[in-house]
């Protein structure tokens, strides 16, 4: 199976365990920004111990569950792991926190279409605001521009008030006003 396959596999198992859920980190960036390859898959998930093990058996045999939590450094949050045994690509389901910013964007997400498959993804304005947040815990360079690509593909469809706040809370109000300055620089060079 190739990522996209697993990736839908999983969608679907999620849906039909009604559990609920958001893609979150590079393909929700890859929704709105220019595509880029990733070697995982980000969930953001409200679980049970029962909707755990019904996601586990809804995705059988070839889908290993690591039920151990796992640590990410960037995001700082414990996750439950899943391999398929074809290859090295892993989807990463983190809980739902009580931070502010995720209740709201959680509350916020849209639904969408990935390879066929119903799925539930944050906006365009809380990729952006994770994604800095990100940016600013661990410095990854993919973070900054998984920002930059969604703000030019996004131009002028962004709620700014509703960045502002957010970013201004998270102390990345400056990254913000950098990557649309940048944006416009980029976008003035071609003229």
């Amino acid at each position: 199976m190739d990522p996209v396959e697993i990736v839908a596999v999983v969608l679907g198992a999620l849906n039909d365990a009604q559990i609920p859920y958001m893609l979150v980190g590079s393909l929700s960036s890859n929704l709105y920004g220019e595509p880029r390859f990733t070697k995982d898959a980000d969930f953001v998930v409200q679980l049970t111990g029962q909707s755990l093990e019904a996601l586990a058996q809804r995705l059988g045999p070839a889908f290993k569950l690591d039920r151990q939590m796992g640590f990410e450094t960037i995001t700082g949050r414990s996750c439950y792991r899943i391999a398929h045994a074809g290859g090295d690509f892993l989807i990463e389901l983190f809980e739902l926190t009580d931070d502010p910013h995720n209740q709201e964007r959680f509350a916020r997400r849209r639904t969408s279409v990935f390879a066929g498959v119903r799925v539930f993804v944050p906006t365009a304005e809380d990729v952006i605001v994770q994604k800095l947040r990100w940016y600013q815990r661990g410095q990854r360079l993919k973070d900054l521009l998984d920002v930059q690509s969604v703000i030019d593909v996004q131009a002028g469809n962004l709620d700014m008030a509703y960045l502002r706040h957010w970013c201004g809370s998270h102390g990345t109000l400056e990254l913000l006003e950098k990557a649309f300055r940048e944006g416009l620089d980029k976008g003035n060079q071609g003229r």
